[in-house]
């Protein structure tokens, strides 16, 4: 006697289940396709800052295809250090004077409250001279001469402006020492055209050399570039308060007869202490596989050695993989 087997639909999941899962597998794989991302905060779109964030997204580019890089300009100083402590910013260059002044409460930051512990800096990627362009006929030799000059000390809220302000009080200086005391933009070379004029005798200047720019204000104003480097700037740099000093090279201009050595804002590549260990070593390989290129797109990347003292010695904590990576890698590079 047979008895009666019920007859059952060969689909062992109802079809909502199936189409679940062709998205999730979809989605997956949709993950494993689509580059992982870097986002890079930068100076606004015509700054040196903005040159460098380029030329480092192109070399992590180059060293992971599957990691793709854009950059964030912006001109607050501050909204990169915040936006790198909330997360919507990866990595962000960021001077160290900047850095200094956050941690201190000093300067652009004196009514920010915010804290920043959780910054960390990766390396140092390239040095800022600050310097003086002064007309020949003035006869300014060195920083101590501009008492009694007329000078233009930059718009406020400028970094001009705010290190001359310091440099101003390094000296003891009053206002009434000098003639003129402008507070000129660069806003249609308006700068520039009071120092051919000669209604100013000296600028201060914060930025990078060679710049065609000043190439031609130095032929047409009749000026030359004046370093900063006396007994005071010095202290000024000891101090840590945000200071160093570079070289700007003999030759750099017609006027440079010989090295000039002045003080320099630095600027550093930093990053979230969130930031997690593969992301650091990756990046700071990226940089390191591309240093001669990365020289060749401009001479001041790169240009001085990194040394672990250095980066602990920072009042801005060193990422803990960034100092594996330079102990790892202290004769290589």
């Amino acid at each position: 006697m047979f008895s009666h087997r019920s007859t059952r639909t060969a689909i062992p999941h109802p079809p909502y289940f199936i189409a679940i899962f062709i998205f999730f597998t979809l989605l997956f794989f949709a993950r494993i396709c689509t580059p992982f991302e870097l986002l890079i905060g930068t100076g606004e779109a015509d700054s040196f800052s903005y040159f460098a964030g380029k030329t480092i997204c192109s070399s992590i580019k180059k060293h992971d295809k599957n990691v793709s890089c854009r950059l964030v300009p912006t001109r607050e100083k501050a909204d990169r250090l915040t936006n790198i402590m909330n997360g919507s910013l990866d990595l962000a260059l960021v001077s160290s004077k900047t850095i200094h002044d956050a941690f201190h409460s000093t300067g652009f930051f004196q009514f920010i409250t915010i804290e920043y512990n959780d910054l960390r800096l990766l390396m140092p990627l390239y040095r800022s001279p600050i310097s003086l362009i002064a007309r020949q006929d003035a006869h300014i030799a060195t920083l101590d001469d501009l008492a009694g000059k007329r000078i233009n000390s930059g718009m406020f809220n400028t970094i001009e402006n705010q290190i001359f302000h310091e440099l101003f009080n390094l000296k003891g200086w009053q206002r009434h020492d000098f003639p003129l005391y402008q507070n000129l933009s660069d806003t249609n070379s308006q700068d520039f055209l009071a120092l051919k004029s000669g209604s100013v005798q000296t600028m201060l200047h914060v930025g990078m050399h060679p710049d065609n720019s000043i190439k031609r204000l130095l032929v047409q104003s009749n000026s030359t570039l004046i370093g900063l480097d006396d007994s005071d700037i010095k202290i000024l740099i000891k101090e840590k308060s945000g200071f160093c000093s570079c070289r700007i090279d003999a030759g750099t201009y017609d006027v440079i007869t010989e090295d000039l050595t002045t003080l320099a804002v630095e600027t550093l590549l930093i990053a979230s202490a969130e930031t997690d260990n593969d992301t650091v070593e990756m990046v700071l390989t990226a940089i390191y596989e591309s240093k001669k290129q990365l020289q060749y797109a401009h001479p001041s990347l790169l240009r001085q050695r990194v040394q672990v003292t250095t980066l602990n010695e920072s009042y801005l904590h060193p990422h803990p993989s960034a100092i594996l990576f330079f102990q790892a890698n202290q004769n290589r590079y």
